[in-house]
């Protein structure tokens, strides 16, 4: 593996690692100042964005005087002023920037303003900004009807909060062409500061849905295509001067909530930190993943959901947690070219990061169970050390493994604890380093 000092392929930026939920997470006591296990979670993450919308979004009404929801597995499709309140405290506790979606397919601008005007109220500063409705393309085209409601909405939001931001368009996937770039087009300038993009790699229970189909990002061409999706909405950033630029607000291995055995296993770990570093590569700010619960967007459970929870209640950190994790300690920074000269698996990728201290961070991810890769990593300057912690399974190793994952050694438990271990040191000579990275695996290496 060889490294380009000097080269700028991209950036990671603080917050790049993400959640997306269900609107009607906000009504279970799940995001609250005293929900110590979640917030533990969200420090491993930290500082991070958190995205609140999805279907549930346009079923949800603002009635102020709602209370959150008792009756175990059930979620109110009313927001309330409590249920802000308790959103306020936890990203008060967490740090977390919240992408808010109001209601757009009830056609309410007055109901979805107080609602705005509330919550930038309580939360202030951790509001990222509004975001209004959700894949609303499924209502009709941005020119024949979209644009109209939509910005009699955002008016409404701006004329209650003049300095509130505005998010968008949280276009579906396949949608970038047809609605994200004709949105950037006629809202840019209008407190427009990001724009958000869906994608999921397939769809659950579906030939799809498969490990394989993790093992390699999403290449096939055409307007659902992972290339077109992140190319052409950076494109729509670029092109119209949007402030922050782009980040994909809702995002997960396979849509209708996951593939139970895949997206609850370690393959998703993997994927996940080739996910985040192609958003990068494109351009990207960042991955908000989506999860819930069940009995939110229908009845089927959330296999793909990093953090699992019942009833407001964290019962596991998936594998696709660990991904974040890791992926959150690589900390800011440029992301240099990092090419395999020789040899490399098929399923086997490489990333590095320069920090702003001159720290060298280098990712290398092996999707393949069987066969393991003894790589050498030219960082192109001297080392004068060396360090890496693992991602991986139980023995034998398995894309398919849901329990035994460790990093650093330590399992992450539902309550945030995590015992790790001191990183290996790794052999270094001149500019290279020695990795090896066992079958079903990712390294993270420290480079000074």
């Amino acid at each position: 593996m060889t490294v380009t000092r000097g080269s700028n392929a991209g950036t990671v930026g603080p917050g790049f690692a993400g959640f997306s939920y269900e609107k009607t997470h906000m009504t279970n006591s799940s995001f609250t100042g005293t929900n110590a296990a979640l917030i533990a979670l969200y420090q491993l993450v930290r500082p991070t964005v958190m995205r609140i919308g999805a279907d549930d979004v346009d079923k949800c009404t603002w009635v102020p005087t709602a209370q959150p929801q008792v009756t175990q597995g059930s979620f109110s499709r009313s927001i309330g002023t409590v249920d802000v309140d308790a959103l306020a405290a936890f990203t008060a506790a967490t740090g977390a920037r919240v992408i808010y979606g109001v209601n757009y397919n009830s056609d309410n601008p007055t109901n979805s303003a107080e609602e705005a005007t509330y919550a930038l109220g309580k939360l202030g500063s951790s509001i990222y900004g509004f975001e209004i409705g959700n894949e609303i393309n499924r209502f009709g085209s941005w020119p024949s009807g979209l644009q109209t409601q939509w910005e009699s909405i955002a008016n409404a939001i701006l004329t209650s909060s003049p300095t509130a931001n505005l998010i968008g368009p949280a276009a579906g996937g396949g949608d970038e062409a047809s609605l994200t770039a004709p949105f950037a087009a006629a809202e840019k300038g209008k407190n427009l500061i990001l724009l958000t993009q869906h994608y999921y790699a397939g769809t659950a229970n579906t030939s799809t849905a498969t490990v394989a189909n993790l093992q390699k990002l999403d290449a096939r061409s055409g307007t659902a295509g992972l290339p077109e999706t992140l190319q052409d909405t950076n494109t729509a950033a670029v092109t119209n001067k949007i402030a922050d630029g782009w980040r994909i607000g809702e995002g997960n291995t396979f849509a209708g909530h996951g593939q139970d055995g895949v997206s609850n296993a370690l393959i998703s770990a993997l994927w996940g930190i080739d996910f985040m570093f192609d958003v990068a590569l494109n351009g990207g700010s960042g991955v908000n993943f989506h999860g819930g619960e069940k009995g939110m967007d229908g009845s089927t459970p959330f296999y793909y959901s990093p953090i699992e929870e019942l009833d407001g209640v964290v019962t596991n950190a998936n594998p696709l947690f660990y991904g974040m994790v890791l992926f959150n300690l690589v900390g800011s920074g440029q992301v240099l070219t990092t090419t395999a000269t020789a040899g490399a698996d098929a399923y086997f990728t490489a990333y590095s990061v320069l920090r702003s201290d001159g720290t060298l961070m280098v990712v290398l991810d092996n999707k393949d169970d069987t066969n393991g890769v003894n790589a050498t990593v030219d960082v192109g300057a001297t080392v004068t050390s060396a360090s890496a912690i693992y991602l991986n399974g139980p023995t034998p190793a398995s894309l398919t493994s849901e329990t035994g994952i460790t990093l650093a050694g330590g399992g992450i438990g539902k309550d945030g604890s995590w015992n790790s271990t001191a990183p290996y040191a790794m052999t270094a000579s001149g500019t290279k380093v020695s990795v090896p990275v066992p079958p079903a695996s990712a390294v993270l290496v420290q480079v000074q």
